[in-house]
């Protein structure tokens, strides 16, 4: 499938790359001759647009639009700027700088300067030859373009506006995502509010760069952008936090540490959230499991390390391997197939028909099968009817199937809007049971329950029961504080029976699996504990006695890495010389691991590459922040090296490719490392079920 025609449309910002006194202003874009006349003025500063803006938000963009060039190629996308002043240019447009914003017009100035400039009828005609949109607008700019705009039906538009923004962007022709963004947002995804909007789709092109198949993908169902910058958050240290002390696991309600001052969800490393006073639930002895979701998580299983080369002409489905194949047994219970992901191209859907899940992914455990909501948030109703699900589920041999359900979070969690979600999602689940039964579909049935309180929760499951259901869902969790889950499972557990099993949609929290457990949850999935292996930069590499450490960043000088592009164009070094660095960084540390080099050297030689990949800034390297790249890095490596977990490590992965599972380079290391995570974290969670099973 060829590549979609990206555009994006951003907006100017502030910051520009030279500020002279005499810019332009307002007045000088209204007249046609004096514009010109003052253009001739500032000849000296005159630039591509694309260099001209310095804000955090352009600048992150930029980073990720050339990490999809380097990829995919200089045409993959194109870049327009939505100028207060000049209107929308292209990023190759040379305008000199000027000192106009849309931010801080009224409204009715916003309408009016942006008709004057030609804004809708600019983006309409950019918008013809596009397949692929992204728009990164702030409220006024956004508001510039007169929505609606002309599209078809197949194209695809993403928006990162703000919370109000987004309730104004009305239905269009083309298929349509909308992620509202807001201060706490900013505080999640960890990045200033000014910024998010080009941090985000710089994470989104840099998992593009790593899968490039994703574009298609987001293009199909571009609700899947969620799903991918979701899984490029460093996650917070409650949701993978291991734990040292098993013997720990309070058998008795104790206070927490942390939530006694800030009533937050937030222990310490090695504590467990206390268990509340209150028996445990009535399916206390049906166990707990755990599932791993699915996201086409193969590797090359002859993957030549020393020259970084691909085995040729391989198939990466048919000759790719998952995680499961390369350990004796399953690092987890089952497997968890979102619909968004089998949809998630023609060709993969068309085989898993063929063949059927099970052979699809090479697996005989059992697979549970969803809906996606996050890929239909946004719609009024779910795209999908009951019988059409359940012969889905059927049909592609799923061992356990989802109601179709509607999420109840954020922006579709106020009055009105969340009572139509919660009444939608159990007249689903009434209407999925009951045509199971009728049909004798042969998978089992899980009913799911929505809310937007603990009240609403329990009622939810309460009804779940009644309907027929043993096995339900809780979902709308993911972004949940522990803290909040416990209260909603305290009135859910009541209405549990023996037989009831209570599934947890996106939360791997392992000092939470006591109370968890105790207050009714059988089974829960997360792919946390992979994606960190190439996330964050302090717990890369996870071992089964909650010790966590960095991969070594060794990127390669060859290919289409932007860092190394980028400090080429600094002149930090030239291409020669990160190269020689970068293979004696790979040639020490292969010595040390056959201890034919000392800890020191072999510090050093990662060092001195290690340093010289600090990002330059505004286009120059920073000799400050170099060193502090150097000490931060030297504290995490040299902890590595003394330890050398690797070499202590008893999984196949660890032994077979030995130090190349910590050195963060490329798919085939970074998921390796990922596979090894899910193993300790596996390992740590069965240890920790057979200490509650002996309680």
């Amino acid at each position: 499938m060829p590549d979609p025609r990206v555009l994006v449309i951003t907006s100017c910002t502030g910051e520009k790359r030279s500020k002279p006194e005499n810019q332009l202003t307002l007045e000088d874009f209204r007249d046609v001759k004096r514009l010109r006349d003052r253009e001739a003025e500032l000849a000296v500063f005159a630039c591509p647009a694309g260099e001209l803006y310095t804000g955090q938000q352009h600048l992150r963009l930029m980073e990720g639009v050339q990490a999809l060039r380097d990829t995919l190629g200089p045409e993959v996308l194109d870049v327009d700027i939505l100028s207060a002043g000049y209107g929308l240019i292209a990023e190759h447009q040379k305008v000199v700088p000027y000192e106009v914003t849309f931010n801080g017009m009224k409204a009715g100035e916003v309408d009016l300067w942006g008709q004057q400039l030609g804004i809708h009828d600019a983006v309409e005609q950019r918008l013809e030859l596009a397949d692929l949109v992204f728009f990164l607008l702030g409220d006024n700019y956004l508001r510039s373009l007169q929505l609606p705009i002309q599209t078809r039906p197949d194209q695809t538009l993403v928006f990162l506006a703000s919370g109000g923004s987004a309730k104004k962007i009305p239905d269009l022709a083309a298929k349509t995502f909308v992620l509202p963004l807001s201060n706490q947002d900013a505080k999640r995804y960890r990045y200033g509010l000014v910024g998010l909007k080009g941090f985000l789709f710089k994470q989104f092109a840099e998992a593009v760069a790593a899968e490039p198949e994703l574009l298609n993908k987001v293009q199909d169902n571009p609700g899947i952008f969620r799903q991918v910058i979701e899984g490029d958050i460093e996650p917070p240290p409650q949701q993978l936090a291991f734990t040292t002390l098993l013997d720990q696991v309070p058998t008795t309600p104790k206070p927490s540490k942390a939530s006694g001052k800030t009533g937050g969800d937030r222990p310490g490393k090695d504590e467990f959230l206390p268990i509340p006073d209150v028996p445990p639930a009535a399916n206390i002895d049906l166990g707990m499991q755990y599932y791993i979701p699915e996201w086409d998580d193969h590797v090359d299983p002859n993957y030549d390390f020393l020259n970084d080369r691909l085995t040729p002409g391989r198939d990466p489905h048919h000759d790719e391997v998952y995680a499961h194949q390369i350990y004796n047994t399953p690092n987890y219970d089952g497997i968890l197939v979102s619909k968004v992901v089998v949809d998630s191209s023609k060709k993969k859907r068309a085989r898993i028909e063929a063949i059927g899940i099970h052979d699809f992914i090479r697996y005989s455990g059992p697979v549970m099968g969803d809906c996606g909501a996050f890929g239909y948030v946004k719609e009024e109703k779910p795209p999908y009817n009951t019988v059409e699900i359940l012969d889905y589920y059927e049909n592609l041999g799923f061992d356990y199937g989802v109601s179709i359900d509607h999420l109840i979070v954020g922006p579709f969690a106020i009055p009105g809007i969340r009572e139509k979600r919660y009444e939608l999602t159990m007249k689903n689940a009434r209407e999925f049971f009951e045509k199971h039964q009728t049909a004798g579909y042969s998978f089992t049935p899980i009913g799911v329950a929505q809310g937007w309180s603990p009240e609403t929760y329990a009622e939810s499951v309460k009804e779940n029961i009644r309907v027929g259901y043993d096995y339900i869902a809780l979902g709308g969790l993911a972004r949940a504080q522990s803290k909040e889950i416990i209260e909603i499972m305290k009135e859910v557990r009541p209405h549990l029976t023996p037989n009831t099993r209570l599934h947890l949609f996106g939360v791997a929290r392992i000092n939470a699996i006591p109370v968890f457990r105790h207050l009714g949850i059988t089974s829960f999935d997360s792919a946390s504990p992979l994606r960190r292996a190439w996330l964050g930069s302090g717990a890369n590499y996870h071992t089964s006695s909650s010790r966590m450490y960095t991969a070594v960043r060794i990127p390669p000088v060859d290919g289409h890495g932007v860092r190394v592009k980028r400090l080429i164009e600094a002149g930090v070094a030239d291409r020669d010389t990160l190269k020689g660095l970068e293979q004696n960084a790979l040639k020490a540390l292969r010595a040390f691991d056959q201890a034919g080099l000392g800890l020191e050297e072999t510090l050093e030689a990662l060092l001195a590459y290690d340093e010289l990949l600090e990002l330059p800034k505004d286009g120059k390297a920073d000799p400050a922040e170099q060193a502090k790249r150097r000490v931060k890095h030297e504290r995490m490596y040299r902890e590595l090296l003394e330890d050398r977990p690797w070499q202590q490590c008893d999984c196949v992965i660890c032994n077979e490719v030995g130090v190349e599972v910590v050195i963060f380079r490329g798919n085939d290391r970074n998921r390796r490392r990922g596979f090894h995570n899910t193993r300790a974290f596996y390992k740590r969670f069965q240890e920790l079920l057979a200490k509650l099973s002996k309680r």
